[in-house]
């Protein structure tokens, strides 16, 4: 039973742990789902900004094949080709870098915003050739980032034109576009439009195929090579490059990639955030209720357990009550019937002190089966609440000498004590003398053969204090409370009694606003207390 009782509990609060795991999985599962389905978001706006840009510079490109188109003259010093240009340049007036023609030989013909030593030079840019060469097919191409250009001192990249002859395919010059790189210039403020609320460690670069950065949402870094050589040769898609998470797209028709970081761990936390927090308080209040759930569980076992212990002691009490007063009622009622029949059959041949004994007896075994019989009822009539009382001053000086008076034959064996002066009381004498008789009888069962009992009443602090001690067996430690339950006898041996007395004297001393209690030293001495409300002032 008790290993049963251990185990509810443990199992009830394993089954709310298992539930809590079970929480913390979905909640794992759900972080999961919804950190990846965050990625694929972020990896599809990535993917749309590049397929956006490339279709931009398309169109551009088909915008931009009208200038090659033009009568360009592309002879060194050209009034004509000049006054064209000087006429483009109208259209933005604060333009930081310039544009420029050059010949079938990449002679620099004319331009606007050319820097000093230029016009007249060749002009030989990183890749030019390959560059000439895919012309002859495509409407326009752009060259890679330089430190500098011809029309500007900063870090510039260039849209090139071809300008063709004859033969569709051929070439006999090209209008360069040059665009410096500042982070103010149009296309890079569109670029960081797109960080929108992005966190501290997001970050979006345009890189052209020699790596250098195009246009960034950081502070530094435009022009220069991409300081993360890892990115450059990211594949389209997300990859996680050490703790970053890296998104790759490809601008194909100027070879350039968009690409996207941000510190993984900072990237799922608006979501995996708010849920592990979630999921941690729900984790806990589980716990919690489990764990209050289980001790009370447990306290609810326990205290039946009790209970049952406590029902299978009184249910052992009452049959062990019933056998008592089963015997405690025979014996007397044999007594008297004995002693009767005995002095009927045999009266006229006894003598008067024979007949005296005898009747003496019979009569004794009388008040012996009264006494229990009176016991059995009044226990009856405090469990229903019909005990009544009849209360009044009473002098427990005189209620003391008239209980022992009532043991005639012991009481010689008992040692009174009590004070000169009158100790009163409000109390029911019948009821008080149905205690003390209940404390003298049961000091003269477990007495030592012919030791004393000794009876004392004192008034102390307004308090009227008796005490009945007498010289026996004792009464061990934990038992001193019992005693005063129900069907319990006061001390093992072989002394019979119901088990009642003290129960009844408990009740009685309680409902006269005052209390009983016992001491004792086992083997050697036992003490009963009582103390009631003293209606004599003190100092009387």
């Amino acid at each position: 039973m008790k290993t049963r009782d251990r185990l509810v509990p443990v199992i009830a609060f394993l089954a709310v742990a298992a539930v809590a795991a079970m929480v913390v999985s979905l909640l794992s599962i759900a972080t999961s789902d919804g950190s990846q389905a965050l990625k694929d978001a972020k990896e599809a706006q990535v993917r749309s900004t590049a397929n956006s840009f490339n279709a931009r510079l398309e169109s551009s490109f088909t915008s931009l094949a009208g200038l090659g188109a033009r009568p360009w003259e592309l002879e060194p010093g050209s009034e004509a080709d000049q006054v064209i240009l000087d006429t483009f340049a109208a259209i933005d007036p604060e333009a930081v870098s310039g544009y420029f023609l050059v010949d079938a030989d990449d002679t620099i013909t004319s331009g606007v915003l050319l820097r000093p030593g230029v016009l007249g030079s060749t002009y030989q840019p990183p890749d030019w050739e390959a560059t000439k060469q895919a012309l002859a097919a495509l409407p326009a191409a752009v060259l890679p980032v330089q430190p500098d250009g011809l029309t500007t001192e900063l870090a510039s990249y260039s849209f090139v034109v071809p300008i063709r002859g004859e033969d569709p395919t051929s070439l006999r010059g090209a209008f360069v576009f040059e665009q410096a790189l500042t982070p103010d210039s149009a296309f890079n403020l569109e670029i960081q439009a797109l960080a929108g609320n992005d966190a501290r460690t997001a970050a979006w670069r345009f890189i052209d195929a020699d790596g250098s950065v195009v246009a960034t949402t950081l502070p530094n870094g435009l022009g220069e090579p991409a300081a993360d050589v890892d990115l450059v040769a990211l594949d389209d898609g997300l990859q996680v490059v050490g703790d970053e998470l890296a998104i790759s797209a490809a601008v194909p028709v100027v070879g350039w990639r968009v690409i996207f970081t941000q510190d993984e761990a900072e990237f799922v936390e608006p979501l995996a955030g708010p849920l592990q927090t979630a999921g941690l308080v729900l984790v806990l209040l589980l716990l919690a209720v489990g764990l209050t759930l289980t001790t009370v569980l447990a306290r609810r076992l326990r205290r039946a357990r009790e209970e049952e212990q406590r029902l299978r002691e009184l249910h052992r009490a009452q049959e062990e009550f019933i056998s008592v007063v089963s015997h405690e009622l025979r014996t007397p009622v044999s007594g008297v019937l004995g002693f009767l029949q005995t002095t009927l059959d045999h009266w006229p041949a006894m003598s008067d002190d024979a007949r005296q004994d005898a009747v003496r007896r019979a009569y004794a075994n009388a008040r012996r089966l009264q006494a229990t019989a009176r016991d059995v009822l009044d226990t009856e009539s405090i469990e229903s609440g019909e005990f009544g009382y009849a209360r009044h001053e009473v002098d427990l000086v005189d209620e003391v000498r008239t209980s022992v008076q009532a043991f005639e034959s012991e009481a010689a064996q008992i040692v009174v004590t009590v004070p000169d002066a009158p100790v009163t009381v409000d109390a029911d004498p019948d009821r008080i003398q149905q205690v003390l008789a209940n404390l003298l009888e049961n000091a003269l069962k477990f007495a030592s053969s012919d030791a004393p009992v000794h009876l004392t009443l004192e008034q102390v602090d307004g308090t009227a204090r008796i005490t009945v001690v007498d010289q026996g067996l004792g009464i061990e430690p934990d038992q001193l409370e019992r005693i005063f339950d129900k069907f319990v006898r006061t001390r093992e041996g072989t002394v019979a009694g119901t088990g009642l007395g003290l129960y009844i004297s408990r009740r009685i001393v309680d409902a006269h606003g005052g209390r009983i209690w016992a001491e004792s030293t086992p083997g050697a001495s036992t003490t009963f207390v009582v103390e009631l409300p003293s209606a004599t002032p003190v100092g009387r």
